[in-house]
């Protein structure tokens, strides 16, 4: 049975995207801070779903909450250097049931920016997974105990779409401010599970200087492989949240995610929150 390993949590809840001319601005997916600023994110998500049905079994109910951080910090206006960490609680239901509290995968990395124009931008990012979990033969941590490197190139632009009438009662909106992020990655894993390819999506549209909702889907396919412990498996989850800015330093999230589509891995269903400050 496969689980997805190290996940961009910290980017599903937290979005990190530039929002131009936001109250409460936020950064990250292609952009790079300003040096000498940073962002914390603290986030709280859980999700309930089904496991696939592997060796004869049924598929096991499984349930997880993770407590996670993530910070990022200007290093220079063209470098940023990030890292996170979590506390989990992942419980598999039978026929095999099992239960891991302990350390999620934390991870370190930089991002580059690599080139801009007037609307676009585009980044590279290198990042380093360590385990916390570190018992191979336990069902809730298998899969998860070894180390894991990933690359990744990011494309983000910011637009503005038309005036939107049907938004009038909206004071003072007229066109929207919004942004795009694209993001494809490839990440070698260890101790089992096949290496992946990730193609992450985040659309983003600011209608109050207070106000943004973010649209996004994330998606890992791994490479083919003839391991029957950790066989390919391929993921999509949606979510779709919004973000309250209550000043230039601090912001709220609150959004819903779902998985739309499964092969060899379990499905999500799940809420999240998460708070983001500005230093």
């Amino acid at each position: 049975m496969a689980r997805a390993g190290p996940n961009r949590w910290w980017a599903v809840v937290g979005a990190l995207a530039f929002i131009v001319g936001a109250t409460g601005y936020a950064f990250g997916g292609a952009w790079t801070l300003p040096q000498g600023t940073g962002q914390l994110i603290e986030t709280l998500y859980g999700w309930t779903g089904f496991g696939p049905p592997w060796g004869g079994n049924p598929p096991a109910s499984q349930n997880r909450f993770d407590a996670q951080t993530y910070v990022q910090y200007g290093l220079t206006d063209s470098l940023t250097a990030f890292g996170e960490t979590a506390f989990e609680h992942y419980a598999i239901g039978e026929p095999t049931p099992n239960t891991y509290n302990g350390l999620d995968y934390s991870g370190l990395g930089l991002r580059q920016k690599l080139w801009s124009t007037g609307e676009w931008i585009f980044s590279g990012e290198a990042t380093v997974f360590l385990p916390g979990a570190h018992d191979s033969k336990a069902s809730a941590q298998e899969g998860n105990t070894g180390w894991a490197g990933e690359a990744r190139l990011n494309a983000g632009r910011n637009f503005a779409t038309p005036a939107i009438p049907a938004f009038g009662w909206f004071s003072g909106l007229g066109a929207v401010p919004g942004f795009l992020d694209a993001e494809v990655a490839y990440r070698l894993r260890t101790e089992g599970p096949p290496d992946e390819w990730h193609g992450d999506m985040t659309v983003g549209f600011k209608f109050t200087p207070r106000i943004m909702l973010m649209i996004q889907d994330f998606t890992t396919v791994s490479m083919p492989t003839d391991n029957r412990t950790f066989p390919a498996w391929r993921q999509s989850v949606l979510e779709a949240s919004v973000v309250y800015a209550l000043n230039d330093k601090w912001s709220l999230q609150a959004g819903v995610f779902s998985t739309v589509w499964t092969v060899r891995t379990n499905t999500e269903h799940g809420l999240a929150v998460a708070v983001w400050r500005n230093f």
